[in-house]
């Protein structure tokens, strides 16, 4: 330690003594050679602290700066097309659990449109995938290299670099089976708010077909459940499902809305 460094410290240890013992039963200690410190109070207290100000504004100006952390390599260039923004607004709602049944075909027509993930909400969906094997499966499936230079550039994520794989038994993330006449299924979901059976009870089962019905027939759906009876036993069932309805509907729009006629294939890794 020089000169300057040894001076520093012992003006620093008189003034934390006497800011412990407290300047009215301890006087100040006379400033050391080169410490003197102007100051506009009488206050023995106001003193102290400027002071101490001084001190230790010298010892961090005098401290030499650590040696510089290793750059973190940049990021793989993906040349896809990022998803539309109406897209990535969709899938942070679904992240926190709003319409979430609908993240399989969100994923499908994900890599279909040929759509490079939202990378500010990469992050969220590799820790979610910690928890949901299939959806770290679809994940790393879509960001391929990207995953992997998240995980080593951020070790705070405490990321695997690679997929696990899926436990047996566990099904991938994929949209709802289709049924074979979705109209048929329109039809008969509204008559069952005619006859006020759509009860709180249904909406989970009556939530799974609204989300594989063919897309096709959900202007149909909406606008028919828009103009079903009300009913105090059918009602949340009806604006229930009218949301996923018209969720699933933005879903769609915001994927096919701005694709590109020349999207690169999908990259694997």
């Amino acid at each position: 330690m020089n000169d300057l460094g040894r001076a520093a410290t012992a003006e620093w240890d008189g003034l934390v003594t006497a800011a412990v013992l407290g300047t009215d039963r301890r006087p100040l200690p006379a400033p050391g050679p080169g410490w003197d410190v102007s100051t506009r109070s009488d206050d023995p207290a106001v003193q102290l602290l400027d002071r101490a100000a001084a001190v230790a504004t010298a010892r961090r100006a005098g401290r030499r700066p650590a040696a510089a952390p290793p750059l973190v390599p940049a990021a793989p260039i993906d040349p896809r097309p990022v998803c539309p923004p109406a897209a990535a607004a969709a899938l942070a709602r679904m992240l926190v659990g709003q319409f979430d049944l609908l993240l399989g075909e969100w994923f499908a027509l994900c890599e279909s449109g040929a759509f490079q993930l939202p990378a500010h909400l990469l992050p969220a969906l590799l820790a979610r995938g910690r928890k949901q094997p299939a959806l770290d499966v679809a994940v790393r499936r879509i960001a391929g290299d990207q995953a992997r230079w998240l995980a080593e550039a951020m070790p705070e994520l405490r990321l695997a670099a690679e997929p696990a794989r899926l436990p047996p038994g566990t099904e991938p993330l994929l949209p709802p089976g289709r049924p074979a006449d979705s109209g048929a299924v329109v039809s008969a979901i509204i008559d069952t708010f005619a006859d006020r059976s759509a009860t709180w009870a249904l909406a989970a089962q009556m939530r799974l077909v609204v989300a594989a019905i063919d897309p096709l027939w959900l202007p149909t759906l909406i606008r028919d459940l828009n103009h079903a009876p009300f009913h105090a036993a059918t009602e949340r069932t009806r604006v229930d499902l009218l949301g996923l309805a018209q969720f699933r509907s933005e879903i769609i729009a915001g994927m096919s809305a701005t694709k590109s006629a020349d999207a690169v294939p999908l990259p694997r890794g």
